[in-house]
């Protein structure tokens, strides 16, 4: 039974690209955006923490360098001066809650909550680079599987006809420069796959890094003509962008909120005393305690230089958002134009082949009836080899494109 060496690596148990989608998430890239994502939860729980205020302990102890005093005038009796201690202790618990901040603590969560989104669509989106660029590399190794496998079968072929060829030399049929120009080009082509193997074995390695996974080989690429129907606005990385212009929205809300006073209810529990438990004070009470609302407002320059900047900032993110939105739908047609066109080239390859085929069949018959020499044998192994080896080439390509369309069309 005759076994397509092609399809070794299958039964050696190489690996798909369907097992390598399914390993994508193993790679460090991968969990690097996923660790984003855990950071962003986090940020929103910062964001909206300031929703309940803040609650704030203290504790101060100073010891003066020289003894304080108080004087106290009574117009009958005069003045008389009171020394107070040098140590003064003061404990204070302070709760501290936002009534009004001119929309920035709402702003601020609204702005956590979009980019925490936006990280989970990064995430995504890292998936389908990583996608992508394992079916560049895969489909690459294909094409070297490929052509190694047509200069093996080529060399295979070289050999039986050095073997015919050294009987001719001996019965004096061909001169011994013939002989050694078979023998060169057998030697030629185990170069050519030896240089094969080597780059195989260094897109074997990148494969290995990017997935996070040893591999040893890949299996075949399945080629079957698919229409497409995309949806640009499904990809995570588009809904990435046009997220970042609400984010924008939001960094507009917050600039503009330094326009407005900042308003805060506070209520403390504060003793002041003369000993290290705030329990004994000679002078005065002991305790403070207190509730006020505080308001603050600020007459900063600055304000509407950076309400202009975020509001540039967005125009920026807007075009950018247009422009990437135009650079995708290009690179897909042209693409797509490409995948359509080498379905044409793989119909005239395969013509092509068996065309080769006949022409190295009659060569072979010819050689072996000393009507060619070893020149014209030569070539024709050479362009059967090479013509099998642009038909995988080819199968690779679609291979890809297919993959990056799929996944550049925005189709799940």
């Amino acid at each position: 039974m005759r076994i397509n060496i092609l399809f070794l690596p299958l039964l050696l148990g190489a690996i798909s690209f369907n097992d390598i989608q399914k390993e994508i998430t193993n790679s460090f890239k991968y969990k690097i955006a996923k660790t984003n994502v855990e950071i962003y939860k986090e940020k929103l729980k910062i964001a909206k923490s300031k929703l309940y205020g803040k609650i704030t302990l203290n504790y101060q102890a100073t010891h003066l360098f020289s003894t304080p005093y108080l004087n106290i005038t009574i117009p009958s009796l005069g003045t008389s001066k009171i020394e107070l201690s040098k140590n003064n202790y003061v404990g204070s618990i302070v709760y501290s809650y936002p009534i009004f901040s001119g929309f920035l603590i709402t702003s601020l969560i609204s702005k956590s909550k979009l980019e925490l989104i936006k990280s989970k669509l990064e995430l995504e989106n890292v998936k389908r680079e990583l996608i992508l660029n394992s079916a560049k590399i895969y489909s690459d190794i294909y094409a070297i599987n490929a052509n190694i496998n047509a200069l093996k079968e080529a060399k295979k072929a070289l050999f039986i006809s050095y073997e015919k060829a050294k009987y001719f030399y001996k019965e004096n049929l061909i001169n011994k420069s013939e002989l050694d120009e078979i023998e060169a080009k057998y030697y030629e082509l185990k170069a050519n796959i030896k240089e094969l193997e080597a780059k195989k074995e260094a897109l074997i390695n990148t494969l290995s890094y990017l997935i996070n996974k040893q591999i040893k080989d890949i299996s075949t690429v399945k080629v079957k003509k698919e229409t497409f129907n995309p949806n640009f606005q499904n990809r995570a990385d588009i809904k990435a962008i046009r997220l970042t212009l609400n984010i924008k929205d939001k960094d507009i809300l917050i600039a503009k909120s330094k326009l407005y006073p900042q308003v805060a209810l506070q209520v403390g529990i504060k003793k002041e005393a003369n000993n290290v438990w705030l329990n004994r004070n000679e002078f005065q009470n002991v305790d403070k305690s207190f509730i006020g609302v505080g308001i603050e407002y600020s007459f900063d320059l600055g304000i509407k230089p950076s309400i202009e900047i975020a509001k540039k900032a967005k125009l920026n993110a807007y075009m950018f958002y247009n422009d990437y939105l135009n650079k995708i739908k290009t690179d897909y047609n042209n693409d797509l134009a490409l995948y359509k066109a080498l379905f044409v080239n793989l119909k005239a390859v395969n013509k092509e082949i068996k065309a080769r085929k006949s022409y190295y069949d009659l060569i072979q018959a010819k050689f072996n009836e000393g009507l060619v020499d070893s020149v014209k044998l030569n070539e024709a192994i050479s362009k059967l080899a090479i013509s099998k080896s642009k038909k995988e080439a080819i199968k690779a390509k679609i291979f890809f494109l297919n993959v990056k369309l799929k996944l550049n069309g925005g189709e799940s």
